[in-house]
């Protein structure tokens, strides 16, 4: 390869037909190294093709005006005649070279020197020629992000000025709401409007991220043009007047296709949705920025990151991790809180407020990602932070109390769930007062605890408390009075008293139909439950008669696979069974378990408790060899799938023992109540209904035995 004299962007071998040829060729790649135009340009200046100027610059003797026109356009106006004429002698010279053969001798084949240049220059325009290809990739990732910024800025600018119209709305609809009195509708124009407002700073902070990101772009797409032009030069130099290049055409790229691109406020969530994108779009430019930039090698003009030390950057980033987990992809959400909190820390401080927000986000994600547990521990660590640094009545330590109250309550651990909420309460009942909306709810939250607990009389009494307050601070069809009438009456019904349940849950629906609408969940839940405490108080017939009518209302309103919808239709069946009709009640269950089955899986618990049931009807409606077939299957699955201790492995094996005695294989019975009995008495203790139950049915099979025996 045959570089250039001062250095910088290599030529292809000379292949020249004698020394002065040779020179001739150095002498014009020099001038035109000097002048620092690319082939391309000196073509148009001189009005030769740019392939015909590079077989001329690779050793070809040249015309004497493609010698006057180059050194014209590359030499300075002084130094011209001389470097003219001296290249005028190069070209007499090399047209006319001294003899050193006798005429007719053909010229000698290039020797071994020029084989390796060759070999190098040909290896060199692989080199660039792949250059070439990532600078047009990288010129096209630019001007993509560039038209994302440009688009982006566009759709931001006229975003903010909605959300000024809104906020600007909802303030005048809070404030003509404040002169009547505390209502539903107050509240929600208030957390509208900080929302509004909410969103209003995030677009204004994706407008400034977007807008520089549209400086960055313009600014590498010059630097990407340069660089394209430097190798295509480069690649024309290393080409030039070879006829055997690997390389035939330049690259090019293939131009991509076009992307086409029940709510309490669905404009709102509407411009979540929007400011989510924006972020995905924000982040996903700053990457493609960071590696064309990282790329190129050049660290003088680094694209401004988003980066730990820039502020905004690191709002934008948690606002992008808030509206993951709030478009439902909690994961994210908690994998970019990870990333987040240790450069918060670092740069901020960990008793910065903006390090512990996040810290509470990433706990309430995880938490909402299904690893509840793992979220109790991490507000565990929280909360004496927020307690020392916040203050133990900030409204922000207020809120992260209440999620770790309720994660732990999820979590599985009802008893300390109380305590938690106890202290709560008392905190609550300081900062805001006692008929604070927030105070409210913690009591409905300690009081639905407290009866998961186990106490269902005080939980009882504690909703009857709230239900007075709620009346009288929200109102009687206040949304949340009408939570905790149903919970009050869902607590006295597991006291026993079922009848006053079903009076409480009627009168509850009748509010409910009133004020929420016949299809609303809430009303339909209460349906429900109201069906089954009729069931419980015995009136078996009347409870059908409910689940009949409620379960084609929660097929049209949920949907026929939804889980309240299969629940209801495994009590309407059990109940139906119950009455007496045992053949319809088989049907049903046979029609039920391939729903389960293939909406919730057939190892899913549901799925097996229905089998269960249906062998139960096979075996009331007088086919018991039959129902102890299907039970014995059904404890093979159930042992190996919930294992051989579980509860309803115990009663399924109990079921089979107990049809097995009803089809009268005594004897059979016998020994099946004799292998079951100490395995619940290791289980379930021996004062529980269930072992008591097979010890009875035991001594009656070993009595019967024993008289058939005898």
């Amino acid at each position: 390869m045959t570089p250039k004299a001062g250095g910088g962007r290599p030529w292809g071998a000379i292949r020249a037909e004698n020394l002065a040829a040779r020179k001739l060729a150095e002498t014009l790649r020099r001038h035109v190294d000097d002048c620092g135009k690319t082939l391309a340009v000196l073509g148009s200046d001189i009005k030769v093709s740019k392939a015909q100027t590079g077989v001329y610059l690779a050793g070809k003797v040249p015309s004497e005006s493609f010698i006057v026109a180059l050194i014209k356009a590359t030499v300075r106006p002084e130094l011209r005649e001389r470097r003219e004429k001296e290249a005028l002698t190069l070209r007499e010279q090399a047209l006319r070279p001294t003899s050193r053969t006798a005429p007719g001798t053909p010229a000698a084949a290039p020797g071994p020197v020029y084989a390796v240049e060759l070999a190098a220059a040909h290896a060199r325009q692989i080199e660039t020629y792949d250059r070439l290809t990532r600078a047009l990739e990288q010129q096209a990732e630019v001007e993509r992000a560039k038209n994302n910024s440009d688009k982006l800025v566009m759709v931001l600018l006229n975003m903010i000025r909605q959300l000024d119209r809104r906020v600007a709305d909802l303030a005048q609809e809070r404030d003509q709401l404040r002169t009547r009195p505390q209502s539903e509708a107050l509240e929600q124009a208030e957390w509208k409007l900080a929302r509004a407002e909410s969103q209003e700073k995030r677009a204004r902070a994706e407008l400034e991220r977007a807008e520089e990101k549209q400086r960055q772009a313009e600014e590498l797409e010059a630097r990407v043009r340069d660089q394209l032009r430097q190798l295509t030069d480069e690649l024309d130099r290393l080409r030039a007047g070879d006829t055997n290049s690997p390389l035939n055409r330049l690259p090019t790229l293939i131009d991509e296709l076009d992307e086409k691109p029940h709510s309490t406020d669905p404009v709102g969530d509407d411009i979540d949705a929007v400011l989510a994108r924006a972020s995905a779009v924000n982040d996903e430019d700053n990457n493609t920025l960071s590696r064309v930039t990282s790329e190129l090698g050049d660290n003088a003009a680094e694209v401004v990151q988003d980066n730990p030390s820039n502020p905004e950057a690191l709002d934008a980033r948690h606002n992008h991790a808030l509206n993951a987990g709030e478009a439902g992809d909690r994961e994210l959400a908690v994998e970019l809180l990870n990333e987040l909190i240790p450069e918060l820390t670092r740069t901020r401080g960990a008793d910065h407020v903006h390090t512990l927000y996040a810290r509470y986000n990433h706990a309430l994600n995880v938490g909402e990602a299904g690893d509840r547990k793992r979220a109790v521990g991490l507000f565990d660590k929280l909360i004496p932070d927020l307690d020392r640094i916040l203050g133990v009545d900030h409204p922000d330590t207020l809120d992260a109390r209440h999620s770790h109250a309720a994660h732990v309550a999820e979590a599985g651990d009802r008893k300390r769930a109380v305590g938690l909420f106890d202290e709560l309460i008392s905190h609550y009942a300081r900062a805001l007062g006692a008929d604070h909306s927030d105070t409210l709810r913690a009591r409905h939250s300690h009081a639905l605890n407290v009866g998961e607990a186990g106490d269902r009389e005080r939980a009882a009494d504690l909703f009857n408390g709230l239900i007075l307050d709620l009346a009288r601070v929200r109102g009687a069809d206040h949304s949340d009075t009408l939570r905790a009438r149903h919970s009050h009456a869902l607590n006295v019904g597991v006291t026993g008293d079922r009848e006053r349940a079903v009076e409480l849950l009627d009168e509850l629906i009748f509010d409910l139909t009133r004020t929420r609408g016949a299809d609303h969940i809430t009303t339909l839940y209460a349906r429900y439950n109201h069906a089954l405490n009729v069931a419980v108080t015995g009136d078996r017939k009347r409870a059908v008669e409910l689940l009949d009518e409620l379960i084609p209302v929660l097929a049209r309103v949920l949907g026929a696979d939804h889980p309240h919808t299969l629940d209801a239709r495994h009590r309407h069946a059990a109940n139906v069974g119950v009455t007496g009709d045992r053949e319809r009640a088989v049907a049903l269950f046979e029609g039920l378990i391939p729903d389960l089955a293939r909406v919730r899986g057939s190892k899913h618990a549901d799925t097996l408790r229905a089998r269960h049931s249906r062998a139960l009807s096979v075996g009331e409606a007088g086919g018991r060899w039959r129902a102890s077939e299907l039970l014995i299957d059904l404890t093979l699955d159930l042992a190996r799938i919930l294992g051989a201790d579980h509860i309803l492995t115990l009663h399924a094996r109990h079921s089979h023992a107990v049809n097995v005695w009803e089809a009268g294989g005594r004897g059979s019975a016998l020994a099946l109540f004799d292998g079951l009995i100490p395995d619940l008495d290791r289980v379930l203790g021996a004062d529980h209904i269930l072992t008591l139950r097979a010890g009875g049915y035991r001594d009656a099979a070993a009595l019967t035995t024993k008289l058939d025996g005898a």
